[in-house]
């Protein structure tokens, strides 16, 4: 059993903190060992041997990449087999890029939500009361393109807002992430995530090209390993360079928000969880169930 973190500053240390409001982003390394990194790969694979039809999704609560609309729309083209172009399943396994709300499917993610470093250390960037408001994995295959570079400082936005408070001495993010990396991108050939440093504060809107990463002068990739677990704001302007080999490239994504800010980008993310979940997780209703505003 973990042992409890007493303190935020264990967690936040001034190294890490400074790093984060510099850069948006820092990276926790090793922080899964091995057999952890085994079994969330066996989480995705118990996702993704799920049937993706509307009713096994809807009655189980997870969801299609599509999200709201797929979600409430049986006759969407995604459970008819039609896929974004970077989400498109695995052509020897089958398996899709992405399934939302990925605790609903499998328990082998519970490590993560009980996790406490991760915890503490997503309580104290929302400034208080927090909730997991959504999970899910990527899985791409290459050579496969990169993402669309998405999110900033300006204009500003609730729904991912960055802030220090100096007057109370205490972080104000709407909304921050933990990837877990459980494939190798050490490398730029491997689809590293990409992020622009410092954008989370910008005051401007990037002039350069944001279709893609490795176009944009500003873009970096944030080079990481199995196990690592890369923390950012998600204020940050960021998404990942593109796979350039024909490697699989798998990493875990949970999301965090003030408890206040339940409405946090409408019909893409849970507000509450199902019975099921609550009932496997009843120890920790308290990060996913905590009333807010709707």
């Amino acid at each position: 059993m973990s042992t409890p973190i007493a303190h935020s500053e264990e967690v936040l240390t001034p190294e890490r903190r400074y790093e984060l409001d510099l850069k948006g982003y820092f990276v926790l390394k090793g922080h899964y060992d091995a057999a952890a990194v085994a079994e969330f790969h066996a989480a995705i694979d118990e996702l993704q041997a799920i049937p993706v039809e509307y009713e096994t999704y809807k009655k189980l609560g997870i969801a299609s990449y599509f999200l709201a609309a797929a979600m409430e729309d049986p006759e969407h083209p995604v459970w008819k087999g039609e896929h974004r172009a970077d989400r498109r399943p695995h052509p020897q396994t089958g398996g899709v890029g992405r399934v939302d709300h990925a605790i609903c499917g499998t328990d082998k993610f519970d490590r993560i939500v009980r996790d406490p470093l991760l915890k503490i250390l997503h309580q104290t960037l929302a400034g208080g009361n927090f909730y997991i408001s959504s999970t899910y994995y990527i899985e791409k295959w290459g050579p496969a393109r990169g993402g669309i570079l998405h999110n900033g400082g300006y204009p500003k936005d609730r729904h991912f807002h960055y802030e220090y408070d100096h007057t109370h001495g205490r972080f104000l993010c709407s909304s921050t992430r933990s990837v877990v990396i459980l494939s190798d991108m050490s490398t730029i050939e491997k689809g590293p995530f990409a992020a622009i440093p410092g954008s989370h504060k910008a005051n401007f809107p990037c002039p350069y090209d944001m279709e893609c990463a490795e176009k944009n002068p500003l873009a970096v990739p944030v080079f990481a390993e199995p196990g690592d677990v890369l923390v950012f704001t998600e204020g940050l302007t960021h998404n990942a360079f593109p796979v350039m080999d024909d490697s699989i490239r798998r990493s875990v994504f949970f999301n965090y928000s003030p408890a206040i800010d339940r409405d946090n980008l409408p019909g893409q993310r849970m507000s509450i969880y199902p019975d099921h979940v609550l009932e496997r997780l009843a120890d920790q209703r308290d990060i996913l169930t905590v009333a807010g505003y709707i």
